[in-house]
């Protein structure tokens, strides 16, 4: 999750929360949702050098989302089959 914040995903974090429980993600939308709770406030910025600083002082040895990034890759929802479900609707 360093990564996902880190980088431009990082912009639409509630989005991507969204997104995920309106596929019936639900497991992976509350691992992000645990990961996001990290920040201070309403979660992570979206302006990405504020959220950037802010990653570094809860996160600055890059394990603050140890159990995050584990939790996401025993990959409990199947993303793909969710979203083709989604699609074809």
């Amino acid at each position: 999750f360093d990564q996902f914040f880190f980088n431009s995903a990082g912009d639409r974090t509630s989005e991507v929360i969204s997104a995920l429980r309106a596929i019936g993600a639900e497991h992976t939308a509350a691992i992000v949702e645990r990961a996001a709770a990290k920040f201070p406030g309403d979660g992570p910025p979206r302006d990405r050098a504020e959220r950037q600083e802010q990653l570094l002082l809860i996160s600055p040895d890059g394990e603050a989302f140890e159990e995050e990034d584990q939790a996401f890759f025993k990959y409990d929802d199947d993303l793909e089959d969710l979203l083709n479900a989604y699609d074809n609707g």
